[in-house]
């Protein structure tokens, strides 16, 4: 039985498409800590610490709240058995440089701790995991681009193998100012509807267009 996608989300600059319909638009072409506030608040998101993360942590956590939100039936699955896999081109770059700059300088030295605990791109995928309270499979893995032949063949492993029952996937991205977020929900299809999304990659490139 194949997997499907329970639901998506697409955050490109000023945009945030859920399903394939455009839920939230910045007219005003707002900045990109302006711009995720307003979809911080426009989801009635509430989670205090979200303001302490970094920028990369942001685009995914607030991408991850959508399209868990929702979805609470994943509460009854074993925690084990929920995944966090994504994906992303520049690593954590933008939070590292920023970290190196506090300590380049040995005359102005002052290492920030609250820096240096998001400089592995990682923390972004334990940042959504902490929220939910999942513990199966978490991976971040580093691509010039999203790669949904990969995503698919990798995630679909998991879920076949009975590791996963559902997990958090797709691709998160930032570095100066330039961002990009696509999550998916995917689960397996127990119910085997006719409208069910096929979680595979010729699905998802016509999805993310």
């Amino acid at each position: 039985m194949e997997n499907i996608i329970t639901k998506y989300c697409i955050i490109k600059p000023h945009e945030v498409r859920v399903n394939g319909t455009t839920e939230f638009l910045d007219s005003d072409k707002s900045e990109f800590g302006t711009f995720m506030k307003s979809i911080y608040k426009h989801y009635d998101i509430k989670y205090p610490k979200y303001f302490k993360m970094d920028n990369l942590c942001k685009v995914a956590f607030v991408a991850s709240e959508i399209i868990l939100k929702g979805n609470e039936h994943l509460n009854d699955i074993d925690p084990n058995k929920v995944g966090v896999i994504l994906q992303n081109s520049h690593s954590s770059i933008d939070t590292d440089t920023k970290y190196n700059n506090t300590i380049k300088d040995k005359s102005n030295y002052f290492p920030s701790p609250a820096v240096f605990v998001y400089t592995l791109p990682n923390v972004m995928i334990g940042e959504i995991c902490i929220r939910n309270k999942f513990q199966g499979e978490s991976t971040c893995f580093i691509s010039k681009q999203f790669d949904p032949e990969f995503v698919t063949y990798y995630v679909n492993e998991l879920l076949g193998s009975g590791k996963l029952d559902a997990c958090v996937t797709g691709w998160a991205d930032y570095v100066d100012g330039d961002y990009s977020a696509m999550m998916f929900l995917v689960e397996k299809n127990k119910e085997n509807k006719k409208d069910s999304i096929s979680f595979k990659p010729e699905i998802i490139n016509r999805l993310i267009k």
